[in-house]
C-alpha cells in the first residue's frame, strides 16, 4: 500500500511540475502576442502595397475533398473567387469521394470553366494515404510554385493570395499560416468551447511567431513553397496528423514560418458530440505521435534552453492534457490512502488549482482577443462558462488518453473523417466512437465513486477537482442523448 501511494504522489507531482512549466511559458508567449497586438493598434497608417504582376509567382490552390456534398460547391466558388492573376493560378480539386461529392463538384467546376478559369477535377483510383496521399497525388498534376490549402469547410477571403503571397520574398519562409474563424461559434456551449479553445491557440500562436519559437499549425488556409515541399518530401502518409508532421520537419529543418492572424478564412465547427470526439481522438492519436516521432530530433538540434523549453512545451502539450485523465485515475486511491494532514500533497493540490484558475483566465483572455464569439450578457453567464470551459478539458483528455493509447499500440494511419454542421446527425460513426462514449459513462460513474470515497474518508483534497471532471463527462453525455433523440427524429 505504501509504494502505490507513493508512486501515486509522485505521478501526481509529475503532472503538476510539468503543467506549471506549460502555463508560465504560455503566459510568457500571452505578453509578446499582446505586444504585438499594442504595436499594431499604434500604427498610425497602413499604406497599402503595390503588387506588381509581374513579380508574382505561379500558385497552385489546393482542395482535398472526401464526402463533403454539404460544402464542397461553396468551397470551390471561393476558391474560384480569389483575387490572382488568372495565367498564375490553376485550382485542382483533389476528389477521393464515393457519394454524391463527384458530381457536385464535376458540375461546379464545369460552370467555373466556361467562365474561364483554371479549375479541374483530379481523382485516384483509391485511397491510400488519406488526406496525405490525395495532397501528393495532387501536387504531381500541379505547376504552381507555392502551394494554398483550403479543407473542404473553408471559406478563403478573396484577398488572401494577394495578403499572402508577398510574404515568400522572404527566400527561407517555407509555410505560412493565416486565422480561421468560424461560422456556427454560437450554435451551442459545445460550438463556443471550441472556438474559444481554437481562438486561444491562434492567439498563443502571434507570440510563438513573433519570438521565433517552435509552434504546431493547421494544415488549412495556409501556403506552402514549393521547393520547401520538396526538400522534405511531401506529406507523411504515416501519420493522421500530416499537417503538424510535415510543420515540425520544416521548422527542424531550419525553414522559417510566418502566421498571418488578420487573414482569416471562415470555416466549420463540430455540432454533434460524437463528431466532436472522433475528431479530438484522432488529433490526440497523431500529435501524440508526432511528438514523440520528432523529439529526438528536436533534443539533438542546438538551440536557447529557453526555446528548447517553447519546443518540448507545445510538442507535449497533448501528452499533457492526455496525463489529466491519469489524474482522474489517481484522484480515487489519492483520496482513499493519503493522509492530507501535514502531508506535501496538500500544497500540491493547491499549487494545481492556483495553476487550473491562472490557466483558464488566460485561456478566456486570449480567446476573446482572437475569437468572434457572442458575449453574455451577465458576469454569471460568463464565469459559468469559464467553469464549464474548464470542465470540457476532463473529457478532452480521456480522448487524447484514448489516442495516445492507440498511438502507443501502432494504430498511426486510421483515419475517421469529421461530418460538420446539421448533417453529422445522419453520418455513420466509426467504432471509436461507442469505444469513447463508454469510456465516459466509466469516467463519470468512477469519479463520482471517488467524491463518495472522499466524503466517507473525510479526505475533501480531490472533491473540487472531481466535481469538475463530473460536470465534464455529465456535458458530454447529455449531448450524446440529446444526439441519439435527434438521430431518432431524423
Amino acid at each position: 500500500m505504501l509504494f502505490i501511494s507513493y508512486l501515486a504522489q509522485g505521478l501526481f507531482l509529475v503532472v503538476v511540475i510539468y503543467f506549471a512549466l506549460y502555463v508560465l511559458l504560455e503566459l510568457r508567449v500571452l505578453l509578446i502576442s499582446r505586444k504585438v497586438e499594442q504595436r499594431k493598434l499604434t500604427e498610425i497608417s497602413h499604406h497599402a502595397v503595390d503588387i506588381d504582376p509581374s513579380a508574382l509567382p505561379r500558385v497552385t490552390i489546393l482542395l482535398p475533398i472526401c464526402n463533403e456534398s454539404d460544402v464542397v460547391e461553396r468551397l470551390i466558388d471561393a476558391a474560384c473567387r480569389l483575387s490572382y492573376p488568372a495565367n498564375l493560378l490553376e485550382i485542382l480539386v483533389l476528389d477521393d469521394s464515393s457519394d454524391a461529392t463527384s458530381a457536385l463538384a464535376e458540375a461546379r467546376i464545369g460552370v467555373h470553366v466556361r467562365q474561364g478559369v483554371n479549375i479541374r477535377l483530379v481523382q485516384r483510383h483509391d485511397r491510400q494515404g488519406y488526406k496525405a496521399g490525395n495532397l501528393l497525388h495532387g501536387i504531381k498534376q500541379s505547376d504552381g510554385d507555392f502551394f494554398a490549402i483550403f479543407d473542404a469547410d473553408f471559406v478563403p477571403p478573396a484577398d488572401f493570395l494577394l495578403k499572402t503571397i508577398p510574404c515568400f520574398a522572404d527566400p527561407a519562409l517555407g509555410f505560412l499560416q493565416t486565422g480561421i474563424g468560424y461560422e456556427n461559434s454560437d450554435v451551442s456551449f459545445l460550438t463556443r468551447f471550441q472556438a474559444m479553445e481554437m481562438g486561444h491557440q491562434q492567439y498563443v500562436t502571434v507570440g510563438l511567431c513573433e519570438d521565433g519559437d517552435m509552434a504546431s499549425l493547421s494544415g488549412s488556409s495556409c501556403v506552402w513553397r514549393k521547393s520547401c515541399v520538396e526538400q522534405l518530401g511531401g506529406w507523411s502518409a504515416a501519420t493522421i496528423t500530416e499537417d503538424v508532421d510535415l510543420g515540425y520537419r520544416a521548422q527542424l529543418g531550419h525553414w522559417k514560418y510566418a502566421y498571418l492572424r488578420d487573414v482569416v478564412s471562415m470555416s466549420v465547427l463540430p455540432e454533434t458530440i460524437s463528431a466532436f470526439r472522433i475528431q479530438r481522438e484522432r488529433w490526440g492519436r497523431g500529435l501524440i505521435h508526432s511528438a514523440f516521432k520528432h523529439c529526438r530530433q528536436m533534443f539533438r538540434q542546438e538551440m536557447p534552453l529557453l526555446k528548447r523549453l517553447h519546443a518540448i512545451s507545445m510538442m507535449f502539450s497533448s501528452v499533457l492534457l492526455a496525463s489529466i485523465h491519469v489524474l482522474v485515475f489517481l484522484s480515487l486511491p489519492l483520496s482513499y490512502l493519503i493522509h492530507v494532514e501535514g502531508s506535501v500533497l496538500h500544497w500540491v493540490v493547491l499549487v494545481f488549482t492556483l495553476l487550473v484558475s491562472v490557466w483558464a483566465l488566460d485561456n478566456v483572455f486570449a480567446a476573446q482577443k482572437s475569437c468572434s464569439i457572442q458575449r453574455r450578457k451577465h458576469i454569471w453567464h460568463t464565469l459559468w462558462d469559464t467553469y464549464r470551459y474548464v470542465a470540457m478539458f476532463s473529457p478532452m483528455a480521456w480522448y487524447y488518453f484514448a489516442g495516445g493509447i492507440r498511438a502507443l499500440l501502432g494504430v498511426y494511419d486510421e483515419f475517421n473523417r469529421t461530418p460538420k454542421g446539421k448533417s453529422a446527425y445522419r453520418a455513420a460513426m466509426p467504432h471509436i466512437n461507442v469505444i469513447l462514449l463508454t469510456g465516459e459513462i466509466i469516467t463519470f460513474a468512477y469519479s463520482l465513486l471517488a467524491i463518495a470515497v472522499a466524503i466517507w474518508q473525510k479526505n475533501y483534497l480531490f472533491i473540487s477537482f472531481n466535481i469538475n471532471v463530473c460536470l465534464g463527462f455529465a456535458m458530454v453525455l447529455y449531448w450524446s442523448w440529446q444526439e441519439r433523440q435527434q438521430h431518432g427524429r431524423d
